[in-house]
This record gives structure tokens, C-alpha cells and sequence, in this order.
């Protein structure tokens, strides 16, 4: 896994750079607690933490091609590495090392930058061309790593994290409030931006040239084709491929010289995950099922997991995760959060990675399963909304009026009833976690604000060629997993110390699912996940392919409701940063009761999440892992809240 930060010079060398990439290092020393690195030349300093998974003993990073004129760091794994370093050394190239980092700077020598279409890996890549005085840096195709950059007067700084580039120094916290309606909407700034002013994300699939006194250049590698390659595979051929593409792709991504992982869930794709682990296992190295236990964790869901597990006779561990009191950790959940990224679910995935660490030093999970094949319930609609979406447009006309004033809000009704021609409406409605009227309440407070959906609005035109189904699919595999899902799980599971994997993020395995038609995807009534469930059917009881998917648990709604009273000192102080920039009559209502906290805990959470950041990040400037507990964070007296 691993951390980079490091500063490409606009002209001289700063005489601080030593100290400058120490601090920014400092800040990111969780995400790889085994060794340190750097590498520094006249135009660029550039640090590493490792996390050590493959050549333990060997793979300390920089790494370098023969004579030392490229010098690479890797953030992640390159899961193809040994076929791509037995056709470098068919090419003459020799190697020191065991490690999968060492094929780029020998591929960087061959390719240049078209040697990321060759990758299959999560990564952020640092590549030091010594000869040309240029930086090059990439993410990988699904964004399931990040980078962020800013450009400053003494040149451009990059890191692993948001923290890494405050910690620097040469740019100022200053919060871009164009971004804050859109963060509150969907709970994560679109991409390109951050909610700090000047501060990037390197898009998925993407590369970066860094030179000095040279523009920054950049351009995609890789993006899904916007002409969807039909498939003209039935039913049972299309699953019997997914299956054996999953497969491929976890036996790839079990390379490791540690302990290895599944998080299971007991649902569809865990499932899948642990089936082909089984499968390809070797002696001594069998991976372990992690399965997480909450106190309001459904019984059939345990159940399910365990039954599995028997059934594959796979090793399993289930996490009994104590409910600590959240006020306590709420200054790290800010800090994990980073750009920041505010979903409750980040908590419990948190606590599943400290858990797991205990036992395993690398966790696969399933995400991607739901956006490559059609499982979340906002790809179709509803029986009572097929209803009205199929009534003639005069009569939906007569009946908006009634619907809208008794229990069907105006962006609902919009988005049924455009749905036969474009599901962007629909689409924008699920992934919004305001209404129509908040978004306008909390955009009025602002000059200008960024709109939520724009990039929604950009995809959906460019994937006009796919199916309705595979469009949705699409929009959210390029905004909802890399810029929430994704994020959330490399926070938690780099705070833990600890590597997430992803094999449903396979370049072929995704490849193969966009060529499929939603429908085979999607049945009615709402049956999703149709092709995989059937490449899993002979491995998995019917008890796992019916079973209701269910969220992750998260203890937020029971601390928001019994901790009002903090909430109140906390987000209505006359110092507090969400009281001054939110209509505060919006805030006050959402915490005057507990049923309302409850009623409105995601927002509730991202404004929380906000506060604690803003805290940490921009009043006191506390880039390093905080030791304090909300209440010494914001100086409360505990007697004060105290139930």
C-alpha cells in the first residue's frame, strides 16, 4: 500500500526542502509503518512510507532501473508484475529484486507513458526521470488510490493525502466554498476539486508530466469506451465468463508474503470473493473470512457467513467490534476523512480494518461488485413508482399537483417522470442526500456554488450509447466508487496500517461486465446481479442469492440520538465554521430533538465530519493522528453534555 509525498521545485531547491517532505512524510507514516524512503535531486524531493506485502526483505523503495537515471515509488500493487518482468528480461532488462515496483522503471524505459495501459494493479506511481528533470505520476484505471497536488509559488506539491500537502506548509487552508453544496449533496467533492481552495485530485486513469518552468501536462490513459462492445452471450455463457474472469482476478490479487483476508458480509459479493479464494489457496498460505459483528448486526447475515464458510471449508474469524463512545474518536474520523469524504459507513470500516489487523495484513473487498452489475435498488424503480411513470404524461400532469403536496417531493416526480427518456434526473435524485429545496437553501448562503451533478450530466451524454441500466452503471463506476467508496476504504484500511483490495476491479473483469446488457444485469421485479449470481449459483446456498442486501451497519444513529447535547455545543458555538456558513435556523431544527437527528443523521453526520475537519485541518492546523477526544477538541467540559 504505501504513502508518497514529495515537491517538484518551480526553480531553485528550497534550502527547507529536507524538512519541508519530513512534515509531509510525518503526516502519512500510518500508511506505511515498515520503512521510510527518499530520493532528492535539483528539481524535485520526494518521500515514501512503506507498507511491506511482497519482497519483505527486498522491496524498500526508491527502486530504480539498471544505471539509476529512473527511480520509481509505488503506492499499491501491480498484480501483473511477474508476466511483465519475464517479457523485460526477454528484453535484456535485469532485475535486483523480487519486488513488483521494480518492473516500472524498465517499463518507463520501453513505453514511456503509454507503459500504464499495460498495468493491472491499484497504484499511484512517482516516476523520477533524472536525464529529462521531469516527475511523472499516475493513478490507476479505476481510482482505487488517490493523489492529490496543488501548484504554489515554490512549485508543485503532491501527496497521498490532503494532510501530506498542508503539512508542507507552501499553501494555505483556505476552504473553496463553490464546493460545499456539492459535498453536502453527495458527501464528497466532484472531481477535479477538493474543498480546498487550489488543491486537486489526479483523475482515475490518469498521468501527469511535472517540469520545471513547464506547463503541467496531463491526460487519461484509460476511460471506459463510450461505444458500448456488445456481448452476444446468453445467460449461462455470460456468467460461466464472469466466473472465471473473478476468479483470474483473485488469484492475482492473493499474491502477497503476508497474511491474507476476505472481508465477508455473507451477501453476493463477498461471497463470490471468499469462493474463488478457496479455489485457488495454496498450502500453508489459506486466506482467512474477517466477518464483522455489530450488537444490531442482523442475525441472518452472521448466520449466512458462517454457513458459507462451513460449506468451503474456509477459515473464519468473526469480529466482535465493541461500540466505543464516539465522542472519542470523532477527531480521528475527521482526520480520516481528508478531503473530506463523509459517509457513516467509514466508521464501521474502520473499526473491520483495526480489527482485522490483528490477524491479516491485507483484506480484499468487494467493492465495485454493485456499479459493475446492477446491485443497487436506484437502478430500477420501485412497483408504485412504475406505476406512475407508465400513466399517459397528460394524467401525471393532473396528478403532480396532489402527489407533490401530500407525500412525493418536485425532484422525485421529475425523475419518474423523465425516466423513459433519460434516468439523469432519476439518477441525480437517488445519489442526493438533499432535497431540491435544501440544496437551494444552502446554495443561497454562497456566492456561486458548483453543481453537484455537473459531472453526472457530462457522463450520461457521453455513455448515450449504452442501455438506460448500464448508463446509471457507469455514471456511478466513475463518481460514486472512486470518489466515495474507494476513498473511504483507503482511509480506513491505511489508518488500520493495513492493505484493502479490490478484485472486482480487474481491467478485463470490468471490461467484459460493461459489454453485457443491463438486462441480463438486471431483472424485474428488481433482481439484481443476475449474471452473478449465477456464476456463483454452484458454489452458495439459495440462502445467499436471495438474500436482502443489506448497508453496512453503522452505531451513528444511536450516538446522534443520544448525543444531542454535544451536538449542539459543537456545531452551535459562536466560533463554530458550520454555523457560520449553513442557514442556521436548517441546523438548529435538524438537532432540536432526537427524532430529528435520527430523521436527518447522513446529513447531520456530513456536517459533523465538516466541523471536525475544519477543526483540525484549518483552525489548528493538526495534520498528524489526533490524540484527543471531540470534547477536548473543542474544549466542552464533559459535565456539560453529560446525559
Amino acid at each position: 500500500m504505501c504513502g508518497i509525498a514529495g515537491v517538484v521545485w518551480s526553480a531553485a531547491r528550497s534550502p527547507d526542502a529536507n524538512a519541508i517532505v519530513d512534515r509531509m512524510v510525518g503526516t502519512i507514516e500510518h500508511r506505511g509503518p515498515d520503512s521510510e524512503g527518499r530520493f532528492c535531486t535539483s528539481f524535485a524531493e520526494v518521500g515514501f512510507r512503506r507498507l511491506s506485502i511482497i519482497d519483505l526483505a527486498g522491496g524498500d523503495q526508491p527502486l530504480s532501473n539498471e544505471d539509476g537515471s529512473i527511480q520509481v515509488f509505488l503506492n499499491g500493487e501491480i498484480y501483473n508484475y511477474l508476466e511483465l518482468r519475464k517479457d523485460l528480461e526477454a528484453r535484456g532488462h535485469q532485475f535486483r529484486t523480487r519486488s513488483d515496483a521494480e518492473v516500472l522503471p524498465h517499463l518507463y524505459e520501453e513505453y514511456h507513458t503509454d507503459m500504464f495501459r499495460h498495468l493491472n494493479g491499484m497504484f499511484i506511481i512517482c516516476l523520477i526521470d533524472v536525464p529529462n528533470q521531469q516527475v511523472v505520476l499516475a493513478r490507476d484505471q479505476f481510482g482505487v488510490k488517490q493523489l492529490y497536488f496543488a501548484a504554489t509559488s515554490h512549485g508543485t506539491v503532491f501527496a497521498s493525502e490532503v494532510k501530506g500537502l498542508l503539512a508542507s506548509e507552501l499553501l494555505d487552508a483556505e476552504i473553496d466554498q463553490t464546493n460545499l453544496l456539492a459535498y453536502l449533496t453527495l458527501f464528497y467533492c466532484p472531481e477535479p476539486g477538493t474543498l480546498l481552495r487550489g488543491v486537486q485530485k489526479l483523475p482515475p486513469g490518469s498521468w501527469m508530466k511535472l517540469q520545471r518552468r513547464q506547463p503541467r501536462e496531463l491526460q487519461r490513459y484509460y476511460e471506459v469506451p463510450p461505444t458500448p462492445q456488445e456481448s452476444s452471450l446468453n445467460l449461462k455463457d455470460a456468467a460461466q465468463k464472469t466466473r472465471e474472469l473473478l476468479w483470474q482476478s483473485v488469484g492475482l490479487q492473493l499474491q502477497a508474503d503476508v497474511p491474507v483476508g476476505i472481508s465477508l458480509s455473507g451477501g453476493i459479493d463477498s461471497s463470490a470473493l471468499a469462493c474463488a479464494a478457496v479455489y485457488h489457496h495454496q498450502p500453508g498460505a489459506e486466506p482467512v473470512a474477517l466477518t464483522i459483528h455489530w450488537p444490531d448486526t442482523t442475525p441472518d447475515e452472521l448466520q449466512s457467513a458462517k454457513e458459507l464458510c462451513q460449506h468451503l471449508e474456509l477459515r473464519h474469524q468473526v469480529l466482535e467490534i465493541p461500540v466505543k463512545n464516539l465522542l472519542d474518536e470523532l477527531p480521528l474520523l475527521g482526520w480520516m476523512s481528508d478531503e473530506p469524504v463523509a459517509d457513516p459507513a467509514i466508521y464501521s470500516q474502520f473499526c473491520i480494518a483495526r480489527e482485522a489487523a490483528h490477524h491479516v495484513k491485507v483484506l480484499l473487498s468487494g467493492a465495485g461488485g454493485d456499479e459493475l452489475f446492477g446491485g443497487y435498488g436506484s437502478y430500477t424503480l420501485s412497483k408504485k413508482y412504475r406505476a406512475y411513470n407508465a400513466l399517459p404524461s397528460a394524467i401525471q400532469q393532473r396528478l403532480r399537483p396532489f402527489l407533490q403536496s401530500n407525500w412525493m417531493p418536485a425532484d422525485l416526480l421529475d425523475g419518474i417522470s423523465t425516466y423513459r427518456e433519460s434516468r439523469l434526473a432519476w439518477h441525480s435524485y437517488k445519489k442526493s442526500n438533499l432535497t431540491r429545496e435544501e440544496q437551494a437553501l444552502v446554495a443561497s448562503r454562497f456566492a456561486s456554488s458548483r453543481n453537484p451533478f455537473a459531472n453526472f450530466q457530462s457522463l450520461f451524454h457521453r455513455y448515450r450509447k449504452y442501455d438506460p441500466a448500464n448508463q446509471q452503471m457507469i455514471v456511478d463506476f466513475h463518481t460514486y466508487l472512486p470518489e466515495q467508496i474507494l476513498t473511504m476504504m483507503d482511509r480506513s484500511t491505511m489508518a488500520a496500517s493495513i492493505e484493502g483490495r479490490v478484485p472486482f476491479l480487474d481491467p478485463e473483469l470490468v471490461s467484459f461486465a460493461f459489454s453485457l446488457p443491463g438486462s441480463m444485469k438486471i431483472g424485474l421485479p428488481a433482481d439484481g446481479k443476475r449474471v452473478l449470481k449465477r456464476a456463483i449459483s454452484q458454489d452458495v446456498s439459495q440462502t445467499v442469492l436471495t438474500r436482502k442486501k443489506a448497508g453496512m451497519p453503522s452505531p451513528f444513529i444511536t450516538f446522534l440520538t443520544q448525543h444531542v447535547e454535544a451536538l449542539r455545543r459543537i456545531l452551535l458555538a459562536r466560533e463554530s465554521y458550520v454555523r457560520s456558513i449553513l442557514p442556521e435556523p436548517w441546523l438548529r431544527d435538524m438537532i432540536s430533538t432526537p427524532q430529528n437527528a435520527r430523521a436527518s443523521f447522513r446529513v447531520l453526520y456530513a456536517i459533523l465530519t465538516l466541523e471536525v475537519w475544519h477543526k483540525l485541518f484549518v483552525s489548528k492546523k493538526l495534520y498528524t493522528r489526533p490524540e484527543m477526544t471531540a470534547m477536548e477538541l473543542f474544549e466542552i467540559p464533559r459535565r456539560a453534555v453529560a446525559a
